[in-house]
């Protein structure tokens, strides 16, 4: 089955995004969180619904993201 698809505004404008549903672990909680995908995308995103609920700590100089 293909993904649904979803536009979204972006910094450059509007854009069509592959909508899925997926499944993070953290701290052994098991979470289901929209995903959105697109060839576009250069970077991995991380949403602002994750923000208001878990502080984001980063260690770009040895590629490391904790979200707790």
């Amino acid at each position: 089955m293909a993904p649904a698809q979803q536009k979204m505004q972006t910094a450059t404008g509007e854009a069509s995004f592959n909508a899925y549903l997926g499944t993070v672990v953290l701290d052994g909680e098991e979470f289901t969180i929209p995903v959105l995908g697109a060839n576009l995308l250069e970077n991995i995103l991380l949403g602002v619904r994750w923000l208001e609920r878990k502080r984001l700590v980063s260690d770009f100089p040895a590629g490391v993201l904790t979200l707790g």
